[in-house]
């Protein structure tokens, strides 16, 4: 692994980083999509699904500025540092992806499930927010002006896709998951009511004298 000397090389360590945070996430959302319930929820998860493909297409580009063609070569600072950009794996957002996994695996209603998996992906939004914020700083200090601008675009839209899954846990899906009911449950009282209703039928018509016509 290349030493890292100088915050330029710092800033293309975090990209890195942030590369392979966007391709966790682009593969994850999916799940996530099809486990929610909400309509609303959906469509937002739906949405940032297609901003984390445009953030994924910027870093990309930002790559380029970065390196030139020096990336695709086998002694560029991205080969040497990781052996291979395409070998570095985001821990941070690996283990926020498990742990939203392994909540998702829980036994919970279905409006449970949609206040959880809004916050599995607002974890995963901040991960983002803190490292696209710090790398954004590197790029000003640097006087890297055009990449601090891209860098900003994708840091307002994720801001911005935190604000919506607040907006939405907030008005929606949280006052949802509080009132909700076990349907298994109810169908289960609703079940024991009708068994008691049946047996008191049953003992009241077997009590009933017989009278003749």
């Amino acid at each position: 692994m290349k030493k890292i000397i100088d915050l330029k090389d710092l800033l293309k360590h975090e990209i890195l980083d942030l590369y392979s945070a966007e391709e966790q996430i682009i593969d994850a959302l999916p799940e996530m999509i099809e486990s929610a319930n909400d309509a609303r929820l959906k469509e937002s998860l739906s949405n940032h699904l297609n901003v984390s493909k445009t953030h994924k297409d910027r870093l990309d580009s930002i790559k380029k500025s970065l390196m030139g063609d020096e990336e695709e070569t086998n002694d560029g600072f991205f080969s040497s540092l990781f052996g291979g950009s395409n070998s570095v794996t985001s821990r941070g957002v690996e283990g926020l992806i498990k742990e939203a996994g392994k909540l998702m695996d829980e036994d919970m209603t279905s409006e449970a499930k949609d206040a959880a998996i809004i916050a599995s992906v607002q974890k995963i939004a901040h991960y983002e927010i803190a490292g696209y914020g710090t790398i954004r700083a590197y790029a000003s200090e640097l006087k890297l002006d055009s990449i601090a601008v891209e860098l900003g675009k994708t840091l307002s839209e994720v801001y911005e896709a935190d604000r919506s899954l607040t907006r939405l846990a907030v008005g929606q899906v949280n006052p949802g998951a509080e009132k909700a009911i076990d349907n298994r449950e109810e169908e289960e009282a609703i079940d024991n009511d009708y068994d008691r209703l049946t047996n008191s039928v049953s003992i009241m018509s077997s009590s009933d004298p017989e009278t003749d016509e």
